[in-house]
């Protein structure tokens, strides 16, 4: 084709496509940065008739892949904003009304197709390329499997990929200024406040060597040590990473140095991580300190601090919290000295910590006197031997606030009350985890489960509102926790908090459903529970950066298989935030991990989660408290 001609048929191209972005007009699509994909883009501002801009005075910019199909990314946005109610996934599904069982596929395209947003989240740009596997290569299971088992047998080459990701709103209003300045980076001179303005979110993820992206988890028989990296970016307001501002952080390998290098082939302890903001001053009403809770086989809770910082550096002047150790290391390795790491100034860290953007320190004297044992050290910074744990406020009759776990969401609820509050978090026995809570020591160490309030209702439990295909006698019947909680308005005056719980089928199939409580202590009795369901996998056509999923193997045959009938959502789908969107507080974003292998959120209206709560409309569910 003649050159003319295709200058012609491009500019004519982007005159349609910019007619059609001048109808859905929409706020951002960032550029995406994948490597081997695409790099040149296309921007336009978007006016509305009189000539000003549709966002409030500010240009709403759109970005536009040159070599993807740019219609088809402008009717992502359509289809996302237009009213498509009458289309069969947007209808009400009809086994609510028939009473018949509902397929687990059909409520999670419906939570899906109704929703406001779908985003794939990118992997973190702190990961190294050598940790990475390439776009050419993300259908191959074969050269997966190898990253998988690379060299050296520290595991410090093999590939990490994100995955069971959760968000903190950082615009909530219930967080302490000088917590949320650091997060953002106001705090610091060289970060401007059009910067720091930028960043809504906290995301926390998994990264680890330890995935489904080639075909199944390969937990044994590997001859490199398991890494699991606590994964920490910052998002704007539509759920986009903002780039240079994430961090990965080897936990095990910071807090227990001699531990971590004692055994090669030693599984990580921690496997999932959540960061939750707590009040730890009891004359601030704001919640002023960050907690991690790492947890596999039981849940360690130790206090962080997270900043925001211009570039890599290992000062903490200024950097003024309850917290005394010394930061993670960015640009300087440690070397190992009575269990407790020291700086190196003349060597480059190797597998520690990955990032430029954002500074971690954990409080590192965390071993209780004359405890050794690196097992008993973590243990006694536990809550008990379990996981997948859940922490919410209550405001009292006298508006003082006080903080709960739940251990377990239903059929065998029990909750707990625990404390955050210390004048420091320098040592081991600054600070009471549970208030009179007792440990029992030796084969076996956790806290005494006598120190556990079962509240579970005796009579039993709310019924579920919709029917499930089977009647299921899976590997664990009682549900685990997953994800929560948010407010949600149930009747007049009445607000219920709600969360996410998920069940084991056999041959690791998870499914999930909605459980919502009262908030009255000290029982928080359930009033409501939705029938089981699976969130979808990535939508090619709808979701935000799809493209950026390179794995193809997990979502074409890792696909959710219930008593030998196949559903069209993953095996598994593990919702680990549930938290409000801050554009929209009648929404709220659920974000999950898929197949072991990549991160997504959808933003849910809450009438919806309300639907699937109390699918008849009916006061029935107030006969659950009492």
């Amino acid at each position: 084709m003649p050159k003319s001609i295709t200058t012609l048929f491009f500019l004519c191209a982007s005159f349609i496509a910019l007619v059609h972005v001048y109808t859905i007009w929409k706020t951002t699509i960032s550029k995406i940065n994948v490597e081997d994909d695409i790099t040149a883009v296309v921007v336009a501002e978007v006016y509305d008739d009189a000539g000003s801009t549709k966002n409030n005075g500010n240009s709403s910019t759109i970005t536009v892949l040159v070599n993807t199909s740019l219609v088809g990314i402008l009717e992502q946005q359509a289809y996302k904003n237009s009213d498509t109610k009458n289309s069969p996934r947007h209808r009400r599904p009809s086994c609510f009304d028939d009473k018949t069982p509902c397929a687990y596929d059909e409520i999670g395209k419906y939570l899906g197709a109704t929703s406001k947003l779908s985003i794939i989240h990118r992997p973190s740009d702190a990961i190294p390329k050598y940790r990475r596997i390439p776009a050419s290569m993300g259908n191959n299971g074969t050269y997966i499997l190898e990253q998988r088992r690379k060299g050296p047998r520290d595991g410090s080459h093999t590939a990490l990929v994100e995955y069971n990701p959760s968000l903190i709103p950082l615009t909530s209003g219930d967080l302490d200024q000088k917590l949320v300045d650091y997060l953002t980076g106001r705090y610091h001179p060289d970060i401007s406040d059009e910067e720091a303005d930028k960043v809504k979110y906290l995301m926390v993820a998994r990264s680890s060597n330890l995935h489904c992206c080639g075909d199944t988890i390969h937990k044994y028989g590997n001859p490199t040590k398991e890494q699991s990296y606590l994964s920490l970016t910052l998002l704007d307001e539509n759920l986009q990473s903002i780039p240079g501002a994430s961090c990965a952080v080897n936990v095990y390998q910071a807090l227990l140095p001699n531990c971590y290098a004692r055994r090669m082939a030693q599984h990580s302890p921690f496997q999932d991580y959540q960061v939750i903001a707590a009040r730890s001053t009891k004359e601030n009403d704001k919640k002023d300190q960050l907690f991690m809770i790492a947890s596999d086989k039981y849940s360690v809770i130790l206090p962080l601090d997270i900043r925001r910082v211009p570039k890599p550096t290992n000062d903490s002047t200024d950097w003024n919290t309850k917290i005394d150790s010394s930061p993670v290391p960015m640009i300087n390795a440690i070397h190992i000295e009575n269990n407790a790491s020291v700086f190196s100034q003349n060597t480059t860290v190797s597998d520690l910590f990955y990032g430029q953007g954002l500074q971690v320190r954990l409080m590192t004297n965390f071993s209780p006197p004359n405890v050794t044992d690196c097992d008993l050290v973590l243990r006694y910074n536990a809550m008990d031997w379990k996981k997948n744990y859940h922490v919410f406020d209550i405001v009292n009759g006298d508006n003082t606030v006080s903080t709960y776990m739940e251990t377990r969401p239903h059929w065998i609820r029990s909750t707990r009350k625990i404390n955050f509050y210390a004048e420091q978090f320098h040592k081991y026995g600054d600070w009471e985890l549970v208030p009179n809570g007792t440990f029992v020591s030796g084969k076996i160490s956790w806290r005494n489960p006598k120190d556990i309030q079962l509240n579970q209702y005796k009579g039993g439990e709310p019924a579920e509102q919709f029917q499930s295909p089977d009647k299921y006698d899976f590997a664990v019947k009682q549900g685990r926790g997953t994800a929560c909680c948010v407010d949600l308005p149930f009747g007049d005056n009445i607000t219920v908090k709600v969360g996410i719980s998920h069940l084991v089928a056999p041959n690791r199939n998870y499914l999930s459903r909605f459980y919502a409580f009262d908030l009255t202590p000290p029982k928080f009795l359930l009033v409501a529970l939705s029938g089981l369901f699976c969130f979808e996998k990535v939508d090619r056509m709808q979701d935000a950066n799809a493209e950026s999923q390179i794995f193809p193997i997990p979502d074409n045959f890792s696909v959710l298989n219930i008593s030998n009938t196949l559903y069209d959502c993953p095996h598994i789908t593990f919702a680990t935030g549930i938290t409000e969107y801050q554009n929209d507080r009648n929404y709220v974003v659920i974000s999950y991990g898929v197949n072991d292998c990549y991160s997504r959120s959808i933003v849910v209206s809450k009438d919806r989660i309300k639907e699937l709560l109390n699918i008849d409309g009916s006061d029935s569910w107030k006969k659950w408290i009492w």
